[in-house]
């Protein structure tokens, strides 16, 4: 069941990253909600789950978006097993874990994909996305992400049994 949640939600991701959100730029800026999502995932199901999932959908943004196959599909990978590694020793209550690793994730994602772009000799406004750009990301990725925090807390959250009185 889980799985098949999952699926439906990276290909509804996949759908709003690239057809609505691009409407909602805010300096130019659209949010990660891929990195948003591997990040949620990570959180909830662990290092496998985000792995997994992180691959598939660099994967997916790699044959449909980008001149290179395989960078955002190792990248997502990492950030996603790297975070979920954690998954055991987060309290998944607290929106607080969620808030840094969107901030760490933006930073680490970006970086990484700028270090691949230039050993491939593919050139990118490095100096020019550090100072325009990478502020506004991490801001609307942080916002974006405890909207989608909640929804997905909401989908894997656990059942409990409560036995005596309220």
């Amino acid at each position: 069941m889980n799985i098949f949640i999952i699926i439906i939600m990276v290909i509804v991701n996949f759908i709003l990253q690239s057809t609505i959100l691009p409407s909602f730029t805010i300096f130019g800026v659209v949010p990660n909600t891929a990195l948003i999502f591997i990040i949620m995932i990570s959180l909830n199901k662990g290092r496998y789950y985000g792995g997994f999932v992180g691959m598939a959908i660099g994967l997916i943004q790699d044959i449909i978006f980008s001149t290179t196959i395989g960078v955002n599909a190792f990248i997502y990978f990492f950030i996603g097993y790297l975070i979920g590694s954690l998954e055991d020793t987060l309290a998944r209550e607290n929106i607080v874990a969620p808030v840094i690793f969107t901030i760490l994730g933006t930073i680490f994602y970006n970086f990484l994909y700028f270090f691949f772009m230039f050993f491939l000799a593919i050139e990118v406004p490095f100096l020019i996305f550090l100072k325009e750009i990478l502020l506004i990301e991490i801001i609307y990725n942080v916002v974006v992400a405890i909207i989608v925090y909640k929804l997905v807390g909401k989908i894997f959250a656990e059942p409990t049994l409560r036995f005596g009185k309220r």
